[in-house]
């Protein structure tokens, strides 16, 4: 089996869109049989065998859960509170990271990261010297997807043993793919690096940086790295394209761009969050994470915000992030114009997004097309 890239773009998936008749309100939020006509086929066939759909709008909130967690007659289904490694969408987190910093006037997303960087990690000869934050956030610094220095030589858990110390040594020698600021080229180790550079100028790790500046503010008490012994007893286990469950990610040193878990109730507040439907300090930080800067010509619904994508269909913009994993899939899929937003959680590693956008279809009442 090949070390497979981690936490995938998703980019073709997410481009998938249906048609689906308007059969809710746009003011109310969907009910568990219309959502089950949508999911429920994914639990019944065993492709899945457990998932979370959690919807969001000013009426409120609400989430639904289907197939079961665990073996026995007495595994229940996963609910609200149920643990799922959330891959990429930890990206979303550093993004609003560098939106704070950004508006706080910390650093400008144009200043070069080796104005960040440990004094000597890249030289003047390097090709990463004029590579900015903002390069880093569009996934156009030119750096590849992950870095080639990782010491695992599990497939099932590519990213253990890699640490910050590797991060920079692999930093001091890298060499770019493409030229910067101009081709997209998704980078995990692009994000990884802009989450360490965060964290660094704010003189702690990245899960604290992630926890005291945004889950401590929106109360996302599961947003973490590193779980609790109750959290822990919450994580469902992820399972493979197979049905066979597979070991759980280490991300280390690379934890900004894919190393949280998390549940649908606290994404669906940070939805809210985001959305501005429920008010919070963090509004102002999630426009500007969210605004387009990059266009992808080779898709060209496609714009890049500070890690979030932004899709235009007929004029209307999607918000959104999917993260996927060795036993996972996740999506966030926000729709600000209606104020809607999905979370689609799986303990199966597999692409769901045609879901996820026929969720939102149901919950906003409209049909999107391309």
């Amino acid at each position: 089996m090949s070390r497979r890239p981690f936490l995938v773009p998703l980019l073709a998936a997410l481009l998938v869109t249906t048609t689906l008749a308007a059969t809710a309100p746009a003011a109310r939020l969907p009910g568990r049989q219309a959502t089950a006509h949508i999911v429920e086929n994914l639990t019944r066939s065993g492709r899945v065998r457990g998932l979370v759909v959690g919807y969001v709008n000013p009426a409120g909130q609400t989430v639904y859960g289907f197939g079961r967690r665990g073996e026995g007659r007495s595994a229940k289904a996963p609910d609200g509170r149920t643990l799922f490694e959330i891959g990429s969408i930890t990206k979303t987190f550093t993004g609003l990271l560098l939106a704070q910093a950004v508006l706080s006037g910390q650093l400008r997303d144009t200043d070069p990261i080796r104005l960040s960087l440990p004094p000597g990690t890249i030289g003047k000869e390097s090709p990463l010297f004029w590579v900015s934050h903002l390069d880093l956030a569009t996934h156009t610094s030119g750096l590849p997807e992950a870095p080639d220095n990782m010491p695992s030589t599990d497939p099932r858990n590519p990213m253990a043993g890699y640490s910050t110390g590797l991060l920079l040594r692999y930093l001091a020698e890298a060499k770019r793919i493409a030229p910067v600021g101009q081709n997209f080229y998704y980078s995990n180790v692009g994000a990884a690096l802009s989450g360490y550079l965060l964290a660094r100028a704010a003189g702690t790790d990245y899960e604290k940086l992630v926890v005291d500046r945004i889950c401590k503010p929106l109360g996302l008490s599961d947003t973490r790295v590193t779980l609790s012994e109750d959290q822990a007893s919450r994580l469902i286990h992820g399972h493979d394209g197979k049905g066979r469950v597979v070991p759980n990610w280490e991300v280390t040193g690379l934890e900004g761009a894919g190393a949280l878990r998390s549940t649908a109730d606290d994404l669906l507040t940070y939805a809210a969050a985001n959305l501005g439907v429920m008010p919070t300090p963090l509004l102002p930080v999630a426009r500007l994470a969210h605004l387009p800067r990059k266009h992808v010509p080779s898709i060209p619904t496609l714009y890049l915000g500070y890690f979030w994508n932004v899709m235009n269909f007929s004029g209307k913009e999607f918000v959104l992030h999917a993260g996927r994993s060795g036993g996972y899939f996740a999506l966030i899929l926000l729709s600000p114009a209606d104020m809607a937003g999905v979370v689609l959680l799986c303990d199966t590693e597999g692409d769901f997004a045609r879901e996820g956008w026929k969720l939102l279809e149901l919950l906003t009442g409209k049909s999107i097309g391309s």
